[in-house]
């Protein structure tokens, strides 16, 4: 599911449906899903704080999703057995970050949205010795996301 709640830039819906398809295809996800929210600075901050206690905006959070962990827990654990959960993109902050490294906020968006389904699958750029920006790098080229920065140089979330 891709969802837009915010009115302070155009995101292209269905050119970001492909993009989670791809996504699905080319990690391999089977039936699993996963959401995808475009929100501005005022929620991603609200999310932000509430979640990680940190007070300021940010580009993108992962949501995993925390089942019950009952087993026959009923029709909602049974509806979301494959669900991953939600990635949530500040298309404000997405914008000032793709303005300050020369490129488009359109490979911003898509950029965020692999890192945050990354996170949805356990990746964690802070612990794991460079393989989730290794293989984010490599996924952006797989699927042809890959950009220059400003700089000449490929840029991946750390």
């Amino acid at each position: 599911m891709v969802l837009n709640r915010q009115k302070k830039l155009a995101v292209n819906l269905t050119a970001t449906r492909v993009l989670v398809r791809q996504l699905r295809v080319a990690l391999k996800l089977g039936r699993r899903d996963f959401g995808v929210c475009f929100v501005d600075d005022r929620e991603i901050k609200r999310l932000n704080v509430a979640y990680l206690g940190r007070r300021r905006p940010t580009d993108v959070l992962a949501f995993p999703w925390q089942g019950t962990g009952r087993v026959g827990g009923g029709a909602a654990n049974a509806e979301f057995a494959n669900f991953l959960g939600d990635v949530v993109i500040s298309v404000e902050t997405a914008r000032r970050n793709a303005r300050r490294e020369g490129h488009s906020a359109l490979h911003e968006l898509r950029w965020l949205i692999l890192h945050g389904l990354l996170h949805l699958l356990g990746y964690d750029h802070e612990r794991d010795r460079g393989e989730m920006t290794s293989l984010e790098l490599s996924l952006r080229a797989r699927l042809g996301l890959a950009g220059q920065g400003r700089k000449g140089r490929r840029r991946a979330r750390r």
